[in-house]
């Protein structure tokens, strides 16, 4: 009896005929896929997304669906067929992607090297669901894949010495027309992970707002917006916000999208920074997560309270080429995830979560405490690295001897450098704070002495005789235009810190113009002084 079931390990182009398939894993990922590849949703998203990235795709189109229990994701890149998908993505460990070159047909550098990504999908949900047509060509195809039985099944030998085999899929052929081209990935029965951001009180309140539609459109109109709200509910650390916007930034951060408008830094023209703007615009890769586009999430607007310096390179070393920029501020950055270095290979950073390694890449934890949580930066590897990355790409092999090569270079950079601009502009707005504090205390002056002019004044070491006789380290003097002068004698200020003294300075100069009003009478110096203190204390 003829079946309708093709046998596995031959999947062809033929109609409307079932065909099953085998998964096959090299044996150096079997140990890794066991435990777990990826720290978070977003990460095993990324995957996909940057899978479109690789297929040409100009828009991607990620819809959560909670009333469905769903996430899909629909690009318009050059699709696959049948036997693309059986030799290519049904091998977990291997990828063909760089067989003919390191760019796309459309020039972008290629993403997918190590083969994995397809995959890691398997700890979000049970079942993968993929429709694709390749372009020109009149066919699509359906695989189903469940991972509940992938990772539940035993692992046998494959069809040679290097492969085993690690479950099965189900394939489907059908018609289509010539002129379509896309891939459409259907991840069904979602786990605890992804369901805790659907259960997120900020994704149910987007739900409502769309009670008429099955996905939950977000109410921010930009990347840009969204950020601008997390900073105005003084959110120090995304870790801090809500399960939804966290998935939302944590996406935005490994993808080839384009920076915010005016961003990564408002203000500042950098031919580095203005490089790597029109790379990724040039790129025209979209991704509409839920009505709104993905921007990568690297924004330091103006801000007239701050300092701010950028500094850029270009460097070729041995078998590296990379160049990058840092940008420094007087002041801790907000949120925190931004503090550190996004290392970017192929354009996507290799780091733990959100893009950044808080390290340093590893310099030394007693150098530059303050300055190191002023600094942000981005390195763009053009050339070189990619062997130095671990199989989970959060993080590279720290003794590789290109990771080395990388690491003297911005530990040098960072000390000559960076940390130099850093103290420059702290002492630049030591300056600045030291006269707005002299403003004020002569302001404070004023107003205690009643007056309209007044001036410090501290005395050489001939006029120091004069003070001996007044054991006070102040004295007032009043001329007969009513300007004050306060006269101080200094080696009484040097027994003080200096933060110290700038209090005590006043206590003082109350204590001589309550001792000037109450013309010796003890009883009324006491009063005047009391009140003086009370009035100087409300007012601080």
């Amino acid at each position: 009896m003829a079946s309708n079931t093709e046998d596995t390990n031959h999947i062809t182009l033929a109609l409307n005929v079932e065909q099953r398939g085998e998964i096959k894993v090299h044996s150096q990922i079997i140990n890794d896929l066991s435990s777990g590849i990826y720290s978070s949703p977003a990460s095993c998203i990324k995957e996909l997304v940057n899978n479109s990235f690789d297929a040409d795709a100009k828009r991607v189109v990620i819809r959560m669906k909670p009333i469905e229990d769903t996430i899909t994701i629909f690009d318009d890149g050059s699709g696959m067929n049948a036997t693309d998908f059986d030799e290519n993505f049904a091998w977990i460990s291997k990828s063909n992607k760089r067989n003919k070159g390191e760019l796309s047909p459309s020039g972008r550098p290629l993403i997918g090297k190590i083969g994995i990504g397809f995959i890691a999908v398997n700890e979000i949900c049970d079942v993968l669901e993929i429709t694709s047509s390749k372009k020109g060509e009149k066919i699509k195809f359906t695989a189903t894949i469940d991972f509940s039985k992938i990772i539940s099944k035993e692992i046998s030998k494959g069809l040679d010495d290097d492969s085993y085999l690690k479950g099965e899929f189900t394939l489907i052929n059908d018609v289509e027309e010539s002129t379509e081209h896309y891939t459409s990935i259907k991840l069904l029965g979602l786990k605890e992970p992804v369901l805790k951001i659907f259960n997120d009180e900020t994704y149910k309140a987007q739900v409502a707002k769309a009670k008429n539609k099955s996905f939950a459109k977000i109410s921010f109109k930009s990347m840009k917006e969204l950020l601008e709200y997390h900073t105005t509910r003084d959110k120090y650390s995304w870790e801090n916000d809500t399960e939804y916007i966290q998935f939302i930034i944590d996406l935005a951060s490994y993808i080839p999208v384009e920076y915010i408008e005016n961003g990564p830094v408002v203000g500042f023209s950098n031919s580095v920074i203005e490089e790597v703007i029109q790379l990724h615009k040039e790129f025209d890769f979209k991704v509409d997560f839920d009505g709104m586009y993905l921007k990568k999430p690297i924004y330091f607007p103006r801000d007239s309270k701050k300092r701010v310096e950028v500094v850029s390179f270009k460097k070729e070393m041995d078998n590296l080429k990379f160049k990058g920029y840092f940008y420094i501020q007087n002041t801790l950055l907000i949120p925190r995830e931004l503090n550190g270095i996004a290392i970017r290979v192929k354009n996507i950073p290799i780091a733990e979560r959100f893009g950044f390694d808080t390290t340093l890449m590893r310099y030394p934890n007693y150098s530059e405490q303050i300055f190191r949580n002023w600094i942000s930066g981005e390195i763009y590897v053009e050339k070189g690295l990619e062997d130095a990355m671990n199989i989970d790409r959060k993080s590279f092999r720290v003794t590789h001897p290109e990771y080395l090569i990388l690491q003297d270079f911005v530990h040098e950079y960072l000390k000559e450098i960076v940390f130099k601009k850093a103290l420059k502009i702290y002492d630049e707005g030591k300056e600045i704070r030291d006269e707005n504090k002299e403003k004020v205390k002569t302001e404070e002056t004023k107003e205690l002495l009643k007056t309209g002019r007044i001036k410090f004044e501290e005395k050489t070491k001939n006029e120091q005789s004069k003070l001996i006789k007044n054991p006070s380290p102040v004295k007032i003097v009043r001329n007969k235009s009513n300007e004050v002068t306060i006269e101080i004698d200094p080696k009484f200020k040097t027994r003080f810190k200096k933060r110290d003294w700038s209090y005590l300075e006043t206590i003082f100069i109350i204590f001589e113009s309550a001792l000037q009003e109450s013309r010796g009478d003890t009883t009324r110096l006491k009063k005047l002084f009391y009140k003086k203190i009370e009035d100087w204390k409300s007012k601080k």
